[in-house]
């Protein structure tokens, strides 16, 4: 065969691969071993021949090659260089003639990303597990730098890549040392940690329209680098220090994907700050974006000793229902998230009754402003919240009578200021202050689910008892 050739290679599931770690260490290494897969798989490539890397993140790589000849010999190498690299961590490739471009590019490897992959073998009933994970446990060894072990050799490369991250910070820490951050969520002052999950929108498309010319696309990829680090930054100064050390998990920055563990009470903050620093930044590169970019997240706030690897996956499901809504809502945003507070595994469907919160665009999108839901909040805290809580319970189990009856007894008893309060903060997110719901998407929130019933009260009163009565950006 000759001809040139366009290569892409993808990893899958790289958030779980790292929150499946065993110790809050692992999930430090696993980062550094994930945000070092750029510079590797580029010169792994370059070793085999290829001719230019028109784009590389930690999650994927595409490049152009010569020839068949040296095509084959990175393709057949590169996924076992990945194994020992980061076991574990699935990779999934393609390659086309250089002529066909990038869209068929896209497109083949969507059909193998489809393609179900062999899975290893299952440890048996009497392996020793962990109670985060489910997965085996990594018994200390001698040493407390051997945690080797058969059964888990992510672990071990987790392990030693923890020293090597702490000596190079990257875009995961938006060029941070890791010593900076208190990453051990045992020792954060709060039992709750939200899980945050930002992707931008409409980033395939745009790579779409640039599909026939990879030099653009290698731009392309290296502004938006650039944006998603500068509004990491941002987000990064909205967190509290202990002992000068920022407590934030990081997990992964890259390309327009980002994933960070904080205190939950700062968790709307940084999402907030990180949608409308995004924005702010990529529309300063209009040459490149044709204008500014916009971005969702999704917010999963549970307790510290919650299975990470589960919040995450809830927390990423939230941002594409956020996108969407936002996507087919009527509002204008600059940026939109959606969040969910889960105290059991059995949590069901998170998008039922879930809203997206519309970030305002232009002047009103400013990070210090006073937003409309903070005002609910407020509202939420001059009443009595058990009482509240009572009614949401009997509306989210479809109880309805009852719920009717709750919300009536609660303006019969509550101060008339503080309920009128209330009903001009429900009016302002664009719900109907007679029974506290949503039937279509107001100005502010917005449905994920079209045609659901849902209530602002929800987040309202899970926000009043996280973030503790200190006011947070919305």
């Amino acid at each position: 065969m000759s001809g040139s050739y366009l290569y892409r290679y993808e990893t899958k599931g790289i958030q779980k691969w790292i929150l499946g770690g065993r110790q809050i260490r692992d999930l430090a290494g696993g980062s550094s071993l994930v945000e070092g897969l750029a510079d590797t798989a580029a010169a792994w490539a370059k070793q085999a021949g290829a001719q230019a890397i028109l784009q590389a993140t930690a999650g994927a790589m595409t490049a152009r090659f010569p020839d068949h000849a040296s095509l084959k010999r990175f393709a057949a190498s590169w996924p076992l260089a990945l194994e020992d690299w980061a076991p574990g961590l699935r990779v999934v490739q393609a390659w086309v003639p250089e002529s066909e471009g990038l869209e068929a590019l896209q497109k083949r490897l969507a059909v193998r990303r489809n393609q179900l992959a062999a899975g290893g073998i299952e440890a048996g009933p009497w392996v020793l597990r962990t109670g985060r994970s489910g997965d085996p446990a990594v018994p200390h060894g001698i040493r407390s730098d051997a945690r080797a072990t058969l059964l888990d050799a992510a672990a071990v490369a987790k392990e030693r890549a923890y020293d090597r991250s702490r000596r190079n910070p990257g875009p995961t820490t938006s060029g941070l040392g890791w010593d900076q951050f208190d990453i051990d969520v045992d020792d954060w002052p709060e039992a709750s940690v939200s899980v945050i999950h930002a992707d931008g929108m409409g980033i395939g498309k745009a790579i779409m329209g640039i599909a026939r010319n990879p030099e653009a696309l290698s731009r392309f990829s290296e502004a938006l680098a650039t944006v998603t680090s500068k509004a990491l930054r941002a987000a990064i100064e909205t967190l509290p220090r202990k002992d000068g050390r920022v407590l934030a998990r990081p997990i992964v920055a890259a390309g327009d994907d980002l994933t960070y563990m904080v205190p939950a009470s700062s968790a709307r903050a940084f999402a907030r700050t990180w949608l409308l620093a995004f924005r702010e930044e990529s529309a300063g590169k209009k040459d490149v974006f044709g204008g500014p970019l916009m971005a969702g997240a999704g917010i999963v706030t549970v307790h510290r000793h919650f299975p990470f690897a589960q919040a995450y996956e809830w927390a990423e499901e939230l941002c594409k229902g956020a996108k969407e809504a936002a996507r087919s809502g009527a509002s204008t945003c600059a940026g939109v998230y959606a969040m969910q507070r889960i105290t059991t595994a059995l949590a069901g469907d998170v998008l039922d009754g879930t809203l997206g919160w519309c970030l305002a665009d232009g002047a009103q999108a400013e990070v210090g402003s006073y937003d409309t839901l903070d005002i609910l909040v407020e509202a939420v805290r001059g009443l009595p919240r058990g009482s509240l809580r009572r009614w949401l319970t009997a509306f989210e189990n479809g109880r309805t009578a009852e719920a009717r009856k709750l919300w009536d007894r609660g303006r019969e008893v509550a101060h008339p200021e503080a309920w009128g309060r209330l009903e001009r903060a429900l009016r302002g997110v664009g719900a109907e202050p007679s029974d506290g719901t949503i039937k279509a998407s107001g100005s502010r929130a917005l449905l994920l689910r079209p045609g659901a019933i849902a209530t602002p009260l929800r987040d309202a009163l899970s926000l009043a008892h996280v973030e503790k009565g200190s006011r947070h950006e919305s």
